[in-house]
């Protein structure tokens, strides 16, 4: 138990009583916290629990800060919203500050491309779905395994290529992880087919594999 301090100072002379009171009680609670912070048992165990959580807490904060790879707290992010995992929600997906090099197109869009052939498809899908059945003559270069293509890639593909990405569906964010990265590596023109394979398919446009 904390123990009481029992109040024993008169009033200043030149100063009001209630303003002394207050003088007297702020006293109390300085007096008061020394005493919790020398206190033994769970009082004081809690206090250096607090303690330390609060430095952790800094130093932590303080190497996301100096990380050059830190995850951004107070914004000012190079990219613009995440994609949703869970939903693949396309409004709110991840795109490149550069963002002029990227546009998202319909279904009626994609189909001018493929006529025109004014741009290759890229499948972000795995290879095993790609090999499975893909929209004619696209390429294959799955999210999942990027890294390991887009050498071979960059160097079949010139980087002004115009390029349209799609994935399964409207709710697959694959399209917008290779989008992202295509950006990365110099690619100017890309165009997000978000309806993807699904909506390709039940217009019933070409498709091709075995």
């Amino acid at each position: 138990m904390v123990p009481y301090i029992k109040q024993s100072q008169e009033p200043e002379l030149g100063v009001s009583a209630n303003h002394q009171f207050r003088k007297d009680y702020q006293w109390v609670i300085v007096k008061q916290l020394l005493i919790m912070m020398n206190a033994d048992g769970l009082l004081k165990k809690l206090l250096i629990s607090t303690i330390i959580v609060v430095l952790s807490m800094a130093t932590g904060l303080l190497f996301n800060v100096v990380n050059p790879n830190g995850i951004e707290v107070f914004g000012g992010s190079t990219v613009g919203k995440a994609v949703s995992l869970t939903t693949g929600d396309h409004a709110d997906a991840e795109v490149p500050e550069d963002d002029d090099a990227v546009e998202y197109i319909s279904l009626e869009d994609a189909k001018v491309y493929f006529d025109k052939g004014d741009a290759l498809f890229v499948d972000a899908r795995s290879r095993k779905t790609y090999a499975s059945r893909h929209i004619q003559g696209a390429v294959s270069l799955p999210a999942a395994s990027f890294d390991k293509r887009f050498d071979e890639f960059s160097n079949d593909v010139d980087k002004g290529t115009t390029l349209v990405v799609y994935c399964q569906s409207s709710t697959c964010p694959k399209s917008d992880v290779v989008a992202e990265k295509l950006v990365v590596i110099g690619y100017t023109s890309i165009k997000i087919f978000a309806g993807g394979w699904v909506e390709w398919v039940e217009a019933g446009y070409p498709v091709e594999g075995e």
